[in-house]
């Protein structure tokens, strides 16, 4: 089995919508290969945390392990992982298979989760992640 790919809760809705865009080359490059990962291996174990994961490792937004985005990102970032953590029932520190998460996501995140979840993301406008969460609830696959 392969190591855990330790992943924050709400980079995988992040995931559902990823396009290519994002803080910089290195991050989309990261973000890229944390996709094609996380989307195509449903045996690829991940461990479920609460600060930077993988897909921070290349943000240029990532100072020490917080998020220096906005004076209040990394509060904001950890509420809503400890949200969808809930949401999914999860813990802090389980470790799931990608296939498990994404069944979880299927079947108990709504559209209208993810409007009041990520509503003030940047990236939210472009309504790729409902998109994302709609094909995995239509088509069984990310």
């Amino acid at each position: 089995m392969a190591s855990p790919l330790k992943i924050r809760p709400h980079h995988l809705l992040c995931l559902l919508g990823f396009r290519g865009s994002g803080y910089s080359q290195e991050f989309v490059l990261n973000m890229g290969k944390a996709v094609e990962e996380l989307r195509f291996d449903p045996t690829l174990p991940i461990t479920l945390v609460v600060g930077c994961d993988a897909i921070c490792a290349d943000c240029p937004h990532n100072r020490n392990g917080k998020c220096l985005k906005e004076a209040d990102s990394e509060a904001k970032v950890i509420s809503l992982d400890l949200v969808l953590l809930s949401k999914l029932g999860f813990e802090v520190g389980d470790e799931v298979s990608t296939s498990e998460a994404w069944e979880r996501i299927k079947e108990r995140i709504t559209s209208e989760d993810m409007a009041d979840l990520c509503r003030d993301c940047e990236w939210w406008i472009l309504g790729y992640c409902v998109q994302g969460l709609e094909r995995i609830k239509q088509t069984n696959s990310c």
